[in-house]
């Protein structure tokens, strides 16, 4: 992963899944990172609070996370297993498990990560269990990444149509994308860019479609200047196609309001759907 908001996008999106299905999920947080995935599952509409009382949802903080890289190789494959095994006596049909190997960078046990997931997976094995491994593109070397990819039959793929750590858009479906993150005069020029583009495909679609979607449940900020620019960008709309922002959150919808977001015909905002 190269930014934040990839990591939350990839994260929340695994463990979202895994509670929709009914699976016990273990989150071993090695970065401190529990609070802003926890608010990226509340923007995608999933009750957090709910599953954490229900223990479907369990969190390890980062001190007992980074503990797990001082064990042995059989230590860890054994606490893996009877972990697990915990798990599903408590009734979960399958279980799902990710966490952050950070701790593990500086070798704390003298094994290699590599090493450290071979042990899990012998531990997994028998198991009706989904693991997503957390690489940090900044923590490891490409010769070591390129050895942790190559022990894995899948790679999780996640193209974004732009990304520079601070702020991440990708399509969340024809003529929709999503912006997280924060916006800044840096990057605000893309807000108009993207919404023409996307207006622009429409137009030229076989396959007609009368509204241009934008989620911005996990945008966290944006300055006036860029607001201005949704309600300027709907204004050039043709009659036939409306603009939708989804999720809008409380302080921009205010700043919306003010810009005259009510009195433009091809601007529509409305509650966040996602799943």
């Amino acid at each position: 992963m190269d930014s934040d908001e990839q990591h939350w996008e990839i994260a929340a999106g695994f463990v979202a899944d895994g509670l929709r299905r009914a699976e016990k999920v273990l989150y071993y947080d090695g970065a401190r990172s529990t609070e802003p995935l926890l608010r990226r599952l509340r923007e995608d509409n999933i009750d957090v609070a709910q599953h954490l009382r229900s223990g479907q949802l369990a969190m390890f903080p980062p001190e007992l996370t980074n503990q797990l890289w001082k064990l042995s190789l059989a230590e860890m494959a054994t606490l893996v297993a009877q972990t697990i095994g915990h798990s599903l006596t408590e009734g979960y049909a399958s279980v799902r498990v990710t966490d952050e190997p950070v701790g593990a960078v500086h070798r704390p046990g003298g094994h290699s990560l590599a090493e450290y997931d071979r042990a899990v997976h012998e531990g997994m094995q028998g198991h009706p269990v989904t693991l997503l491994c957390q690489y940090e593109r900044t923590d490891w070397s490409t010769s070591e990444l390129t050895e942790l990819c190559e022990m894995h039959s899948i790679e999780v793929a996640t193209p974004a149509i732009y990304d520079d750590g601070l702020l991440r858009i990708t399509r969340h479906a024809p003529f929709s994308t999503r912006v997280s993150g924060e916006i800044d005069f840096s990057n605000r020029h893309l807000v108009r860019t993207i919404i023409d583009k996307e207006l622009d495909r429409a137009l030229r679609a076989a396959s007609q479609t009368d509204e241009i979607q934008v989620h911005l449940e996990s945008l966290r900020f944006a300055d006036v200047t860029t607001i201005i620019q949704f309600v300027q960008a709907a204004e050039g709309f043709p009659q036939s196609h409306t603009l939708v922002l989804y999720g809008v959150q409380p302080c921009i919808r205010r700043v919306l309001d003010r810009c005259g977001a009510g009195f433009t015909a091809q601007l529509t905002l409305r509650e966040a759907v996602l799943p």
